[in-house]
């Protein structure tokens, strides 16, 4: 599956461009479907001009902090969910508020498991307001 910067949208498979908004993914395609590098003005098999317009690039950068975003925040959880289970066998009297912390432990964890989908919402619309911001 591949994710689009400029919709927003998931599309399954390996496919070269987005089947929602019909950028394509890192690469120019000329009408004949070659595949040109994302800078290329012409295409280099058949010299056609008119080339696809690739999805934004998200930098480096960016994908570095959402990648460190995710694993400071696991290793996170994973110390707070070792630490609640070390209590659960250590004291009887705070079980109660160990299973209350174990559930809230679980729908934390639920949630991050669904982080890289709003991490990838928050870059591209950070992204797409930085480039409307650039353009005026």
């Amino acid at each position: 599956m591949r994710y689009c910067n400029q919709c927003g949208k998931m599309t399954a498979g390996e496919p070269l461009y987005c089947s929602h908004c019909g950028r394509t993914y890192d690469v120019r395609l000329c009408p004949r479907q070659h595949v040109s590098p994302r800078g290329a003005q012409v295409c280099a098999r058949c010299g056609s001009r008119e080339l696809s317009t690739p999805q934004p690039a998200i930098p480096i950068a960016l994908r570095f902090l959402a990648l460190m975003a995710r694993l400071v925040l696991g290793l996170l959880l994973f110390y707070a969910t070792l630490s609640v289970l070390i209590a659960l066998a250590r004291s009887p009297q705070v079980r109660e508020l160990a299973v209350a912390c174990g559930i809230l432990l679980g729908v934390l964890w639920m949630l991050w498991s669904k982080l890289p989908d709003w991490s990838k919402e928050a870059l591209r619309d950070f992204w797409i307001k930085r480039r409307q911001n650039d353009d005026e």
